[in-house]
Formats: C-alpha cells, structure tokens, sequence
C-alpha cells in the first residue's frame, strides 16, 4: 500500500508499505478520508516530542471496514466508520467515567500506532475494546465524517462550558476549530456569536456562516468591541483557538462577570505562560477551563450534528488532496487557505461524494 511516512521534521515521503496484518482483536480499515489536523502540521513542520518516526500521521479517519479479527463480532466488513484517536486504559476512574481523554496511560492513534495518511490503517484491539469506533450515518459521506474528529474536540470543550439559551459568546480564532465552536454555540442556543481573528481573509471567509459580529483585530481592539457589542457587560463565554499567549490574554479581558473561558488551543512550549490580571479573574467571579481531546461518545455525538445540519460539514470543509499532493495540503493549511483540508488515498472512489460538495477545491 502507500503511505506518506513522517521520516523526521519536513520529511515526509509517499513510499510502499505492507498492508498491515489482523491481530486479534483488531480491524483493518481502508482509509476513504483523513483530514489535515494543526497538530499533524506542528509535527511535519517542527516534530513532536511524543512522536518517533518513522510513522505514518493523520488521526482523524473515516473508512470502510475491510477486514475484522475472528474474535470481532461487533463490526463486519463493509461497515463504514470513523475513529476516535485516543485510547484509554478502558480500567482507571477517567476512563469508567466517559474522560478516556484524561487516562494517564492513554495511547494515540498517529502517535503510538500508524495513523491515516495511508491506504489501510489498522485499528488495534484496545480501540476495538474501548469503544473508538463509531458508525457512520448514511446521510453523512466520508469527507464529512473525516471531520467528525475535531468537531469531538470541540464538543468535549462545549459539555465543560455548558453555554446555555441566550448567552452571548466570543469565539478567537476564524480557522476550522473556531468556526465549528461558533456552529455549535449557535446549535446551543447562544444569543450572540462573536468571531474574532487577526487575519482579514479568514474572517471573510467565515462570513458566509452569518455571525452576529466579525472582529479584526488588526484594526479593532477586540475587548472594546466585545464590550460595545454587550452594552459593556462581556461575553458570557470566551473560547480561544488561537495558540497565542495574547489571545489568551485578551480572551479573559472580554469576559463578562460570571463569565467561563476555555483555553482551548494550547501554546508553544517555549512561551508556556500568559499575563494574567487575577483581580479582574476574582472580582468579576471568572472561570478559566481547559478542554484536550475528546472520548468516543464525543465522538458519536459529532456525527449526529453532522447527520442533522446542525453543523455544517460541507461549509467547513474546504480543500481535498490526493495523498500524493499532501504536502500541497500541508501548505494550504499552513496558508490558512480555506477552511479544512482532507486527505484521500483513494480520490477517484469518491467522485459521488465531491460532486456533493460542488464548492470543494479538489487537488488530484
């Protein structure tokens, strides 16, 4: 099969690998969609501590179930799926409570097994156990569900923050996460969305969403605005996709009293902390969250908004690659152009599915 191996930092090769062989308790799957995630960019571009190459990346991965274990019983070949890319322990308290995200032994498809940016990608029996797959509705294609993934993510931030009818909600940050966090602040009931970015064409581009206020922020001070746009009471909710010790800053800034923040993104290591105001935290009774990853039934919910609309799928997903263009995909997402960008090993299976997406920009 083919497979774009990661090698090291910006060495990353389309090269023939064995399929891999059933062990018991897995499932092999070929890869129909598997789309560009930031981290996968961050690895490809400047590596990973946790990442060893030789492997091959891309965790987020819908495909058709090829081959199952003789001890599988639960799914059948022909099954369209998609993977949930952490893996817990299935035992500790983390795991027995629904935050397989938060299990200390965790493993991680595209960290300490082969990912998506392949042909075939075998799941192993700990996912199989845990619960890491999920069906695909029949509604919903493979381009779609290969954003299902990073739409879990955003769900598990969402459940923590709990944004409740009318509330008013600043989104920083315009890309792909952010969009999908102001789609399902909308698709909770929140009074307001607010998207804020410092890039003028990525706002552009987001407007075709029909959010209540699009803030610049190189040409507006973005607290201010906030604070305009609430008739100076804040932003109920603060979420913050954009990986900047300024951003987070400025996000707390906007908070109303009684506000919640997530610091969603997380930041360089070499620039770890940010300024904080803790008066302005402790007198306006302001929550601070952080949101990692996401469990299986994030997952399974995140399909569900993609069957439903409630998340427009097709409007996020903006690029499709072959995987012999991947790195021309690599740049579009480092370009910021357009919105999501996918991977697919087999594009020519798919002219069904792209000529439902007739927006799509397709690079073969």
């Amino acid at each position: 099969m083919k497979a774009a191996i990661y090698k090291g930092t910006e060495l990353l090769e389309i090269e023939e690998m064995e399929i891999p062989k059933l062990e018991p308790g897995s499932i092999l799957l070929k890869v129909k969609a598997c789309a560009i995630c930031g981290g996968d960019l961050r690895t490809y571009r400047h590596g990973h501590a946790a990442i060893k190459p030789p492997i091959v990346l891309g965790h987020e991965i819908a495909g058709e179930i090829v081959e199952v274990a003789d001890d599988v019983a639960s799914f059948q070949p022909g099954e369209r799926v998609i993977v949930a890319p952490a893996i817990g322990c299935a035992t500790c308290s983390y795991c027995s409570s629904g935050w397989q995200n938060m299990c200390y032994t965790r493993t991680t498809i595209a960290h300490h097994y082969h990912g998506g940016f392949a042909e075939y990608v075998l799941i192993p029996a700990s996912a199989v156990r845990a619960g890491n797959i999920n069906r695909i509705p029949d509604e919903v294609t493979y381009l779609e569900a290969s954003l299902a993934e990073p739409l879990a993510c955003v769900l598990n931030a969402q459940e923590v923050m709990n944004i409740g009818l009318g509330d008013s909600v600043a989104v920083i940050g315009a890309g792909p996460i952010g969009c999908m966090h102001a789609e399902v602040a909308r698709a909770r009931g929140a009074g307001k969305v607010f998207l804020i970015n410092r890039s003028a064409g990525r706002l552009e581009a987001a407007k075709k969403f029909g959010y209540d206020a699009y803030i610049n922020l190189s040409k507006t001070d973005g607290v201010k605005a906030v604070m305009d746009l609430t008739k100076g009471l804040g932003a109920n909710v603060v979420i913050i996709t954009a990986g900047t010790p300024e951003a987070q800053t400025l996000g707390i800034a906007m908070a109303s009293k009684m506000g919640k923040v997530c610091l969603f993104a997380g930041l360089p290591k070499s620039q770890p902390t940010i300024q904080l105001d803790a008066n302005h935290v402790h007198y306006r009774q302001i929550a601070v969250y952080g949101a990692f990853s996401s469990a299986p039934r994030h997952n399974a919910l995140a399909l569900e908004l993609i069957r439903s609309g409630k998340v427009s799928a097709k409007q996020i997903l903006t690029h499709l690659v072959s995987l012999e263009k991947i790195k021309q995909g690599m740049d579009f997402v480092d370009d910021r152009a357009g919105l999501r960008v996918t991977v697919s090993p087999c594009i020519e299976e798919l002219e069904q599915e792209i000529a439902r997406h007739p927006e799509l920009i397709v690079v073969r």
